[in-house]
């Protein structure tokens, strides 16, 4: 037992960026860090007060002594996990030294699109999720598809941010779409550590509508939500895609909309026996109401500065508070509005530059740009899987003027990838 009063975080595998901790600086709580040194994220926040690295294909015994070791140096008070990759790990390493977290079936089942459908048709209702089935050939695809009919939206059962999701409207795209994934998935698990996740590829019935999430933090049977966020898909602009092209919190949906979309994302949390920690529920909201597409156990993307920037709700004080026990604070402070814009390119090519990034960035909401890719490197669209090679925050006192500058930020991020395959020289702005 550590002599050392002061209590940690441990943070498992990575942060990944600023958001993911920015909410606990002040928090008057240490800040560690068990890295994963084969992780593709390499933050290493000077900020933190303890930062160790290891492989994490070391196995859980491994893991389990490193972070034993870090206990008895310090007063340990959680672990936070904000990888989907690592969810099942984290809760597994939670269980076996008695540290809160969700339980490793819990984690499991949320790892797999599949599972967690059939958890909501057993314990909600048929009603309140997208029709689908987990296939192991384009034959049962193909089946599936003359019940529900077409378009259908084919997606791999244990993967995250749209990577490999494909709209079809018909038998040849829809086998060549089950195929493809098929031979890629198995290579591609493996080389990302899925995390032991089943390779499976889901289909399930295209329903039209808005797309929204919902953050929740779990302590028991107590499930809180954060206010809603819209988001705008590649699919909404007219693309064959649906990789999340702007997160944004001010709502198109009704007071009415957001409690009904509410309520289910805390009654799907349970479903999900989600005890510990935050969820980020996923919904497509169309004539019938509002359907649930999938519950993360984790953090999503980009939602803590969301939050944040746009009400003042700070998303990891809450996760902290749940871990150690607390009912979280979740009161908005201000009313503003936030959104994160993240395109990209049609095709695949090395980028030469960016265009209208000056543009951009004198607009009246844009508060930060993040060039993830440089000239040179290759750019990929999303359905190759790949991150986005641009990264834009806006923050607005009024929901008008973040949606008059998003209205610019659009028609821009259209044409922003200047590609070297292109004969178009362009008005490269790589800066």
């Amino acid at each position: 037992m550590s002599n050392n009063t002061k209590a940690f975080v441990l943070y498992f595998g990575s942060v990944q960026r600023v958001e993911f901790y920015e909410g606990l600086r002040d928090a008057h709580v240490g800040l560690g860090l068990l890295q994963d040194e084969e992780s593709a994220y390499t933050l290493a926040p000077s900020e933190f007060d303890h930062i160790e690295r290891m492989p994490f294909t070391a196995g859980l015994d491994a893991i389990c002594k490193r972070v034993e070791a870090f206990r008895r140096r310090h007063h340990l008070e959680s672990i936070i996990n904000v990888d989907e990759g690592l969810v099942v790990k984290w809760a597994q390493v939670c269980a076996r030294l008695g540290l809160p977290a969700i339980s490793p079936a819990a984690a499991i089942a949320a790892r797999s699109k599949s599972a967690m459908r059939r958890r909501f048709a057993e314990q909600i209702g048929e009603h309140v999720s997208v029709p689908s089935r987990a296939v192991a050939s384009a034959g049962e695809a193909l089946d599936f598809a003359a019940v529900v009919g077409y378009p259908v939206v084919v997606k791999p059962s244990n993967l995250w941010g749209s990577y490999f999701v494909t709209r079809c409207a018909d038998d040849a795209t829809l086998t060549r779409a089950v195929e493809n994934l098929l031979a890629r998935l198995p290579a591609y698990s493996a080389e990302h550590a899925n995390d032991g996740a089943p390779v499976e590829v889901l289909i399930e019935q295209f329903m039209p509508g808005s797309n929204h999430s919902v953050e929740c933090l779990a302590l028991g049977n107590e499930v809180w939500p954060t206010p809603v966020v819209d988001v705008v898909t590649g699919a909404d602009l007219g693309g064959d895609d649906f990789h999340h092209f702007i997160r944004r919190t001010d709502t198109r949906l009704s007071p009415e909309q957001q409690r009904e979309m509410s309520d289910l994302a805390c009654v799907a949390v349970r479903a999900m026996d989600i005890t510990y920690g935050v969820a980020h529920v996923e919904f497509v909201h169309g004539p019938q109401g509002p359907r649930l597409i999938e519950v993360g156990a984790r953090p999503g993307a980009n939602r803590a500065m969301l939050l944040s920037a746009a009400y003042g709700i700070n998303l990891f004080a809450g996760y902290r508070d749940v871990l150690r026990g607390v009912a979280p604070t979740l009161h908005p402070t201000r009313h503003g509005a936030a959104a994160v814009v993240t395109p990209f390119p049609q095709r695949a090519g090395a980028l030469r530059g960016y265009r209208g990034l000056n543009r951009i960035r004198e607009l009246p909401s844009t508060s930060r740009v993040d060039l993830n890719q440089q000239p040179g490197d290759i750019v990929r669209p999303r359905q190759e899987a790949t991150l986005a090679p641009l990264r834009i925050e806006m923050h607005a006192d009024t929901p008008q003027q973040l949606t008059d500058d998003l209205r610019v930020v659009t028609d821009i991020c259209g044409k922003v990838f200047h590609l070297a395959t292109t004969d178009d020289p362009g008005d490269n702005d790589a800066t």
